[in-house]
């Protein structure tokens, strides 16, 4: 097979010589124009972390190479103006990327690999002789981008970094970060082998122009960075190439592969410096590929498998370094929090390494934010001989009068149970075992102000007399059974309604259909009913019934109300511009779109008592271009907040059938991180939350204060019982009957 990469970094390479391994037939030639090989690189990578502590490539030579230049280190220090703080037991190792491509290089050439430097064809399809061309010249392929095959998506960093070379060594990941009057700036380094090492100074854009430094000459940079860190950056010079301050790009494609092409390396997908290992995955995915075209499939299908096999693991890479950089985007929202909740938020912020990992290696760290999760100053009265620290999440919240017990919640999901939108037996046992389970907040589903507000025919309501006896049968058992707290999720589905039941397809009801309204006539998704648009009239309706529900609420005793204004529902559908496309005084604007919703909160909180407090469920982003954006959430999460509500539920997407979200465990965490820590207002965290590390890690590092479990407690109803067993805590009530379980000590299988 004759094989064209076009574009020469260490993933081509590395491919190129697991192809002539497999097969010396196979012609593998590299091109690259002079201005690719001009492009500055990054010297420094890391290529394992506490997750990945070890790497074996398929090659032998190739890991011979790795074996000689990895360096490993398992320290990590972190320095903020005068604050210092230094950890061991996380494992990492990183390596001279620039000294991999030259040894893979030589590796290939050895290999009879044949190189080419010559301008690149404009387009790929030029280059006919090839069966197959890998195209791999970097975050701004220029053949990624004409070619067309792969729809690709680049978006710019708000940062700008600068990157120094070091002639001396490091045994540790270091972080050190510098208030000035302009803002705030940090550096990252990390070792570059034996007598070497990297070292990364980076800001936001903003902060760097109002320093003036923004167009500094190398040399100039230099000189400004290391009067912010002169310890860091003593025996520093400017990395070779280096231009100055630049953007890191997180580069997608829609696709990685079309005919005869494929992408690979830093073209395919980056990840920010801050989380590494794409350098170590750009590399596994040449394993994947070289395997898949000389296994004996046809191209197609070989081309196929690897992006089938490797996507998954970049995406989920990508979710990890772009929360990272949006930490880093914004470490002016967590430089003045305490310095343990400061470095356990840093540590932690790319949503992998969390709480039961850093309890491990740095337990003093963790139990300094236990306190702050109590409440407590860090370093305050140690606990009693018989009673261990409480773990972050099983730490009470109080919300206006109302305590909850710990912080984790049943999230509102629909069950699809009810009958004429009276709930039964069902949702007493699904609400009561979650609640005798140990959930500080129980949250029914999403129940209905109006019955044409309904999703199906069978969803529970909340505007007829029969629905508060109900309901009220429920919540005293609740109360009567457990410490937990019950509230109830009110809504209307607007244009999402009118459906038969989820495991049925959410298929448009054929018997007993009802007229669906909307901002605008605009439908769901294709096949769905076209809604009405809503009149004053209307809105007046819609309005009242939120109020009387509100009043029903209160009487059948619900401790908690929470507002549905996320997922593509009414008043969701009246705050995204997707769904709202109306040209009077509820169109346009975001100010414009919030005013029915605003109003409808208005009057509930109006309706409810002044003790008791009100949730709102927003959705924080559409996962749509055009779309509602994170700046748009904290906008109406302010509104809200200056209209009374007392925390806010974090989730996304939901408005379009259309959405692409990027989704995987904690994937909605970092919204609810942005909007707290920007706002100082409580929130929320929901979305695959699915272990007691990851509650705890989200509380103990501000990003929320309440997590809520969804399909989680569809497993495990009694999810916070067995995390306190896990984690030792004997501390947590049982109802009466249960009392003895604490003399049980369960094994294993």
């Amino acid at each position: 097979m004759r094989i064209t990469c076009i574009g020469i970094d260490s993933a081509s390479l590395y491919l190129g010589i697991r192809l002539k391994r497999n097969d010396p037939s196979h012609v593998v030639r590299y091109l690259e124009d002079a201005a690719a090989a001009a492009v500055p690189r990054i010297p420094a990578a890391l290529v394992c972390n506490p997750l990945k502590p070890r790497w074996q490539l398929e090659d032998a030579q190739a890991q011979a190479v790795l074996d000689q230049e990895l360096v490993c280190f398992d320290r990590v220090a972190v320095k903020a103006d005068d604050q210092q703080f230094q950890t061991q037991g996380l494992p990492f190792a990183s390596i001279d990327s620039a000294v991999l491509r030259e040894r893979l290089e030589g590796l290939a050439r050895g290999l009879g690999c044949e190189f080419a430097a010559r301008p690149i064809p404009v387009d790929p399809v030029q280059l006919r002789d090839a069966d197959l061309v890998v195209v791999a010249d970097g975050p701004h392929s220029r053949t990624r981008d004409l070619c067309g095959a792969f729809q690709s998506s680049l978006s710019s960093s708000k940062t700008r970094f600068a990157t120094f070379a070091l002639n001396k060594g490091r045994d540790n990941l270091a972080y050190a970060f510098r208030a000035t009057q302009d803002g705030i700036f940090h550096c990252y380094a990390v070792p570059r082998g034996l007598d070497g090492s990297c070292l990364i100074v980076e800001a936001p854009a903003d902060v760097i122009r109002k320093s003036g430094a923004d167009e500094a000459p190398p040399l100039e940079a230099l000189s400004f960075c290391r009067a912010l860190f002169p310890d860091e950056l003593e025996g520093a010079a400017p990395s070779e190439g280096e231009t100055g301050w630049r953007e890191f790009v997180t580069v997608r494609n829609r696709g990685w592969h079309g005919s005869n092409l494929v992408i690979l390396g830093s073209a395919a997908y980056t990840a920010h410096f801050s989380v590494g290992l794409d350098l170590r995955t750009w590399l596994e995915d040449a394993e994947t590929l070289a395997d898949g075209v000389c296994s004996g499939s046809s191209l197609p299908d070989a081309l196929t498998a690897y992006e089938r096999t490797r996507r998954p693991k970049a995406e989920s890479l990508q979710r990890a370094a772009v929360a990272s950089l949006t930490w880093f985007e914004n470490v002016h929202r967590y430089i003045d929090k305490p310095f343990a909740q400061f470095v356990f938020s840093l540590l932690t912020n790319n949503m992998r390494i969390n709480y039961p990992r850093l309890a491990k290696a740095a337990p003093a760290l963790t139990r300094a934010v236990d306190d702050v999760a109590a409440g407590q100053p860090p370093g305050g009265k140690p606990p009693s001989r018989n009673r261990g620290a409480v773990p972050p999440m099983l730490t009470p919240y109080r919300l206006r009068e109302l305590v909850l017990p710990n912080r984790i919640a049943l999230s509102p999901m629909c069950m699809y149970s009810a009958s004429d939108g009276t709930v039964n037996d069902f949702h007493l046992v699904h609400l009561g075992s979650r609640a005798m389970g140990g959930a500080g907040l129980v949250l029914t589903e999403m129940t209905d102000v109006l019955p044409e507000g309904r999703i199906s025919l069978h969803c529970a309501g909340m505007y007829s007399p029969e629905h508060v006896a109900a309901w009220e049968r429920v919540v005293k058992f609740v109360h009567a059974h457990s410490n937990s707290k019950i509230g109830i999720q009110l809504a209307h589905a607007g244009r999402k309604g009118a459906l038969t039941r989820s495991w049925e397809g959410h298929r448009p009801l054929k018997a007993g259909e009802w007229e669906i309204i909307a901002p605008s006539p605009l439908q769901f998704a294709k096949d769905r009913q076209v809604p009405r648009e809503m009149t004053r009239i209307d809105m007046d309706k819609v309005r009242d019934a939120f109020v009387r529900a509100t009043q029903m609420s209160d009487a059948a005793g619900f401790d908690m109300i929470e507002l549905h204004f996320a997922h593509g529902y009414l008043l969701s559908s009246f705050i995204s511009p997707l769904s709202n496309q109306r040209h009077d005084e509820y169109g346009g604007s975001l100010a414009n779109r919030m005013r029915f919703p605003l109003e409808v909160f208005t009057a509930v909180r109006a309706a409810w008592p002044a003790g008791k407090p009100i949730s709102t469920r927003i959705s924080a982003v559409d996962w749509v271009e055009g779309g509602t954006t994170i700046e748009d959430a904290l906008e109406v999460a302010r509104m809200l907040h200056d209209a009374g509500n007392d925390i806010l539920a974090v989730s996304t997407g939901g408005v379009t059938s259309a959405q692409r979200p990027v989704d995987g465990r904690l994937y909605q965490a970092s919204f609810s991180d942005q909007i707290r820590n920007a706002l100082d207002i409580p929130t929320m965290a929901v979305g695959g939350i699915v272990s007691h590390g990851d509650a705890n890690t989200v509380v103990a590092a501000g990003r929320a204060d309440l997590c809520a479990l969804a399909r989680g407690y569809l497993v495990d109803p009694y999810f916070v019982r067995h995390a306190a067993y896990a984690q030792g805590y004997d501390a947590l009530e049982w109802p009466g009957p249960y009392s003895r379980a604490k003399e049980v000590r369960m094994r294993g299988a």
